[in-house]
């Protein structure tokens, strides 16, 4: 990575700290220059705006995010609902502050979520609904199927759109591990693994 990289990435970083712990708003591009010890004018070059900054950081974790989805939907019949399950947790957890960042702007009605839900979310719902329930790229839900996925996506979601309900629960990289464990068991009990058969 060159002196660059070092640098846009240092600043995207240092924004989802402060972002993460000030919120969106209470965060200037002066208090992430000066974290990161660069010029403001330089993130106004590489970004263009805090805005900027923020979809930057929401594009850095959908892609990889989706592209390991994608991997599993295009195996379907092959797919092990637990492996995915497990390696979704896993993403959120060491991507920790910004998947707590991304969901609690997804849940405002902001410009920002509304182009989310277009992009990033509706690929996400589409890969999710090729694996739960064998759709092809031609497909309407069922109403019972689009409760189920919301559920479903609820379920995955909830410890990072309440982080101080699960405060505690995870502190260390083999608490995180034990954290996805234990989880992924208590959504197999609930029987998410078996959704096909749910809404029948």
């Amino acid at each position: 990575m060159n002196r660059e990289m070092n640098t846009r990435q240092r600043v995207l970083d240092v924004s989802c700290s402060l972002f993460y712990s000030n919120g969106f708003n209470g965060t200037s591009v002066r208090d992430i220059a000066k974290k990161a010890k660069v010029n403001v004018s330089l993130i106004h070059y590489y970004f263009k705006s805090k805005q900027g900054l923020f979809e930057s950081l929401a594009i850095q974790y959908f892609e990889p995010y989706l592209e390991m989805i994608e991997h599993e939907a295009q195996e379907n019949s092959e797919t092990d609902l637990q492996q995915l399950i497990k390696g979704i947790l896993h993403y959120k957890q060491v991507h920790y502050q910004l998947s707590c960042l991304v969901y609690r702007e997804l849940s405002l009605n902001t410009v920002f979520a509304k182009e989310m839900l277009v992009t990033y979310l509706a690929k996400e719902n589409h890969l999710l609904s090729q694996i739960l329930f064998d759709k092809n790229t031609k497909f309407e839900l069922s109403y019972r199927e689009k409760l189920c996925l919301l559920q479903f996506k609820g379920l995955l979601n909830v410890p990072h759109m309440m982080p101080q309900e699960f405060e505690g629960l995870y502190l260390s990289e083999e608490s995180i591990h034990h954290f996805i464990q234990i989880y992924a068991e208590l959504m197999k009990q609930q029987d998410v693994f078996n959704l096909k058969a749910v809404i029948s």
